[in-house]
């Protein structure tokens, strides 16, 4: 099976035709936090780019911030007193938080940082530079000069919607108020550089220059001139943009009619949510999880895996509940697989997730390094008598990662060891913690139990080492052979160890505890 970041990049090479630069474009506005939803449009872009570079072509990915979009409303995390700069751009309202440039430094700079970890090669662009440096002029004034045509095309989708036609008054540009910044009123143009403006809001009014940055094109006519502009050949939408007569349809009329470019390919991205959270994500609400909340729990390549395995028009819905340590299993699974050190039922399978595995990586690395379980580390992390020196010593000791590590093998152990802390604080869920009981607790234990508790600690007494698999067998048959009934005998040992009737697999849990407590709990000395 192909990847389906492969079947676009091999569609955008035989519909665009064959080209020294492809360029794939992203873009959102910074009007609140960027979340996990936002971002999936970002790495759609850049996986489809990814894939293209794959066949050997030069790409160019452009996420532009519309950041000279006005600001609208002031959200709830927001002071109330924010209303006074309303209609101005986000790129100059203050930051509320008073540790940016501006309201939307504040949001852009955090995800830039975000981004940047996961080794994501992007060009970030800002509207408000490239209008105010000029950038966007000429594209300003032709779509001056085509304002009827550009309205014809705008109606017609509104006839379909059986909405009301533009005013005649309306105009393809907004203009701010070179004094106050706010949005002023459109007087007239003088069909060159020159536009006449009023402002409601301080009253001035006056002559702004084209060239100069004060003068901007409205969402429908700015989004399809830079694709133009930037000779965009793909950018995946939400399908709220894609809906029938939504800004994608109007943009391809207006960009192969009035700009002269052909509009670029594009893929509908489904939401990206959190399992249990109700309603869409809102970056101006607040409801939000950030790529830094991802980074607190999980690695880079994993975050990258949850977005290149699914195909963009389908939901994900990330789990940072019991559902995380699966995500890891599978992710650890997909990984063998790639070095061929594990096998697989269905080989077209396989090769896709393999396929999956290099898009997801940052960078593919040149052996596989150590996998410590994080199903185990989140058991380990809980006990307080281990450090992270130790934790290693186990995993090695437990056969699950090798005798001989190198840097780059500890380094992402500690992270793992880190990100399973982080686990366990924020998101486990009650039955996964537990507590290593500190005296023996007063639990009803039969005298068959007893016998076997105590063949066990004899048998741990006897030897230095041991794996893991010699416990089990001996903790299973010392049950097993006094006709014990498993959930009986299990529940007993581990209300002795962590007050709780269940938790982590027994034998790997005890051999990783202080071999002399053990045998005394066993024993019921303590």
């Amino acid at each position: 099976m192909v990847h389906w970041a492969d079947y676009m990049a091999e569609k955008i090479i035989k519909e665009r035709g064959e080209k020294e630069e492809y360029v794939v474009e992203s873009g959102i506005t910074p009007s609140g936090y960027v979340h996990i939803g936002n971002f999936r449009e970002l790495f759609t872009a850049y996986i489809v780019g990814h894939a293209l570079r794959d066949k050997g072509k030069k790409v160019r990915h452009i996420h532009m911030w519309d950041d000279y979009d006005r600001f609208r409303k002031v959200p709830k995390n927001v002071p109330k007193e924010w209303s006074e700069y309303l209609t101005m751009p986000v790129s100059e309202v203050p930051d509320p938080w008073e540790c940016h440039n501006s309201y939307a430094d504040h949001f852009m700079n955090l995800f830039e940082e975000e981004v940047e970890k996961l080794g994501i090669e992007v060009d970030f662009l800002r509207a408000s530079k490239l209008y105010k440096s000029g950038e966007y002029a000429n594209e300003i004034r032709l779509a001056l000069e085509k304002r009827k045509e550009i309205m014809e095309i705008l109606n017609k989708f509104r006839d379909t919607a059986k909405q009301p036609h533009l005013p005649n008054e309306w105009q393809p540009v907004q203009i701010y108020c070179p004094n106050c910044r706010k949005e002023a009123d459109f007087v007239e143009w003088d069909g060159e550089w020159k536009v006449k403006y009023k402002c409601p809001h301080c009253e001035s009014e006056g002559i702004v220059d084209i060239r100069e940055g004060n003068v901007k094109l409205r969402w429908r006519v700015d989004w399809p001139m830079r694709w133009a502009h930037f000779k965009v050949d793909f950018e995946p939408a939400g399908k709220d943009h894609l809906a029938a007569g939504g800004s994608y349809d109007t943009g391809k009329e207006i960009v192969e009619k009035i700009f002269g470019w052909k509009a670029p390919m594009t893929l509908m991205y489904e939401f990206v949510g959190i399992k249990g959270q109700k309603g869409k994500m809102s970056g101006s609400k607040g409801n939000v999880i950030l790529l830094s909340d991802l980074y607190e729990v999980l690695e880079p390549g994993v975050i990258r895996f949850i977005y290149a395995r699914h195909r963009p028009n389908k939901e994900i819905k990330i789990d940072l509940g019991l559902g995380l340590l699966n995500l890891y299993d599978e992710f650890d699974r997909v990984e063998r697989l790639y070095f061929g050190l594990e096998g697989a039922k269905n080989p077209e399978e396989a090769e896709e997730l393999k396929r999956t595995y290099e898009l997801s990586m940052p960078s593919i690395p040149n052996r596989l390094a150590a996998q410590a379980p994080f199903r185990f580390l989140v058991v380990l992390v809980q006990m307080p008598h281990l450090n992270e020196e130790r934790i290693v010593e186990i995993l090695k000791e437990q056969g699950h990662v090798p005798a001989q590590l190198n840097d780059e093998d500890l380094n992402r152990i500690r992270l793992r060891i880190l990100l399973a802390k982080n686990w366990v604080e924020k998101y486990a869920p009650d039955d996964v913690k537990f507590e290593i009981q500190e005296k023996v607790p007063s639990i009803e234990v039969s005298e068959g139990i007893k016998d076997a508790l105590m063949e066990v600690a004899e048998w741990l007494e006897s030897r230095e080492k041991f794996t893991v698999d010699e416990f089990n067998s001996v903790i299973f048959n010392a049950a097993k052979k006094r006709n014990i009934p498993s959930k009986k005998y299990f529940k007993v040992l581990y209300n002795l160890f962590i007050g709780k009737d269940r938790g982590p697999r027994l034998a790997p849990f005890l051999a990783s505890l202080d071999r002399e407590f053990v045998i005394k709990r066993l024993r019921l000395e303590g």
